[in-house]
């Protein structure tokens, strides 16, 4: 464009800056929507676009990345951590590099999207987030605060004047379309052909957007919840599974157990759908019948106390159709009740013990040794208003209170509250107290040095089989793998493999970390990138 507000788009960079959401992750082996979509929604405009894709691990690596980035019409940059986490498989762009590419990159018409453009980023809890505007001041022409695949195919087809970066989708009917359409860009992935994941949408919002939602959360922000089409969603992981992607996780959306549901955006709680599981799952199955992984992310337990039985038969029809080792990700957040009332939170430390005790009845079963095949997942955060010394003892007897009852939990997700802008929580009083970080660390501390060893050993005890292990990094003669999927196991090997090996089968031999184990290779393909 070259500063043209109408002049014709022929060559496109996609930087992905990687986006961690509570509906939705891209950092790798992780491959998001945003670039499919994007890609897609430009090619659906015009075919002959060209698209170059490259992820800001390769982008930041060579100096060169810069200077070849003004020879294109159009720079889009992803970007944008607002539940930050800890990454073995890539490096999230920071706030300060997101902004300097925004004033380095001369010539194209620079284009932010993501949570970074809509929300703000971060990648530490604990503080506030890098608002948008700034971004803005670094020299982006335009922040996309819609859904992506609006703006760029208005962009592409008609014009920047006629593009709106507030376009909201009120169908997936265009969505659809896109998905398939940008489903080669997964070629260009540095993980292509080996470990690449892609996350699969499935309906975007949260059902408590009704009450305003948790106080922390974007997902409620993005309004009343609009659902996709069983066909749409199969359409896509069949375009995806047509250019080699082997793994998928249906990971964007609030609760997958709601998917399908009559009354979603209408109540607070709605009530499961298990017939609409059933449609896609089996349709993903019919259309890539040899799929590696198939897993879900999130799923509020509010739902399953209130549904046990419409939650109980959507956990197995879940489980007919997934690959073991799967994990149903829950957001407790806290078990004080006076800090879930403040913030409106999902659910009480009752109903979280009791929507894991279903889980468990349904989900720990193992197949040949291996993974159960679907384990809950407990979120935490820490920070949140309302917070006492209490509310530290409180989470601690929760989790104490699984290990009594020999309940099995895949992993716990503790972090502390970054508040991103426009979410009630950047509206309230929220106190870093000195004694409270303290206690917050002293909890963390707790639960990975004890909690969670003591569960990893429940969960992956010696003799489990695990397979599909991919060496992602080797460190002091270790080197660690981890097989695709949510919230994979980190797998300590002895020894010296090359990044990129594929280990097809590895015996648990005792625990390294709670949240790693050490296992010996059974089965070794060599090199394998």
């Amino acid at each position: 464009m070259k500063g043209e507000a109408n002049m014709k788009i022929r060559r496109v960079l996609i930087i992905d800056g990687y986006n961690d959401e509570p509906g939705g992750l891209g950092v790798p082996p992780y491959i998001d929507v945003y670039p499919r979509y994007i890609a897609g929604a430009l090619w659906y405009a015009d075919k002959d676009i060209k698209i170059d894709y490259v992820t800001v691990d390769s982008f930041r690596s060579s100096k060169s990345w810069i200077r070849k980035a003004s020879l294109y019409d159009l720079v889009v940059v992803i970007a944008g951590v607002v539940v930050p986490g800890r990454y073995l498989g890539g490096r999230p762009a920071l706030p300060e590099e997101v902004e300097l590419w925004g004033r380095l990159i001369e010539g194209p018409f620079k284009v932010l999207a993501g949570p970074a453009a809509r929300w703000g980023m971060g990648l530490e809890g604990g503080r506030p987030a890098v608002p948008p505007y700034k971004f803005q001041r670094a020299g982006y022409h335009v922040l996309v605060k819609g859904d992506v695949e609006q703006y760029f195919y208005e962009l592409a087809k008609y014009g920047e004047e006629r593009a709106s970066p507030h376009s909201i989708r009120r169908d997936y009917k265009l969505t659809n379309v896109v998905s398939v359409l940008g489903a080669r860009i997964v070629r260009q992935h540095p993980n292509y052909g080996r470990n690449l994941i892609a996350e699969i949408e499935t309906y975007r919002g949260c059902a408590r957007w009704v009450s305003g939602g948790c106080s922390f959360c974007v997902e409620p922000l993005r309004g009343r919840p609009v659902q996709r089409d069983p066909r749409g969603v199969v359409e896509e992981v069949k375009a995806l599974y047509e250019e080699g992607v082997r793994n998928f996780r249906l990971g964007r959306q609030a609760d997958i157990l709601v998917y399908g549901s009559k009354e979603l955006g209408e109540k607070e709680w709605p009530r499961p759908s298990p017939e609409a599981l059933e449609k896609v799952f089996r349709g993903i199955r019919a259309e890539a019948p040899n799929l590696e992984t198939l897993h879900i992310d999130n799923v509020n337990p509010g739902t399953i106390v209130r549904y046990p039985e419409e939650s109980r038969r959507s956990l197995k029809i879940i489980i007919k159709y997934h690959t073991p080792g799967d994990v149903a990700a829950m957001g407790l957040e806290s078990a004080d009740p006076k800090v879930t009332k403040i913030n409106n939170l999902n659910t009480t430390p009752e109903e979280a013990i009791e929507a894991i005790k279903i889980v468990n009845e349904v989900g720990r079963i193992r197949e040949d040794s291996g993974l159960p095949h679907l384990l809950p997942g407990i979120n935490f955060i820490l920070g949140l208003p309302g917070e006492s010394k209490k509310t530290y003892r409180m989470n601690r007897e929760f989790l104490e209170e699984i290990l009594k009852r020999d309940l099995l939990v895949r992993r716990v997700n503790v972090r502390r509250l970054m508040i991103i802008p426009l979410t009630r929580v950047s509206r309230m009083k929220v106190s870093f107290d000195k004694k409270l970080r303290l206690l917050a660390s002293s909890f963390i501390w707790w639960v990975r040095n004890y909690f969670e060893v003591e569960m990893l050993k429940r969960v992956a005890p010696p003799g489990t089989t695990l397979k599909n292990l991919w060496v992602e990094t080797c460190l002091n003669n270790l080197c660690y793998a981890r097989s695709p999927g949510s919230y994979p196991l980190v797998v300590a090997l002895k020894g010296s493999f090359a990044r990129g090996t594929l280990i097809k089968k590895a015996v648990v031999r005792g625990i390294r970390t709670g949240r790693s184990v050490l296992a010996e290779p059974v089965e070794v393909y060599e090199h394998c990138m």
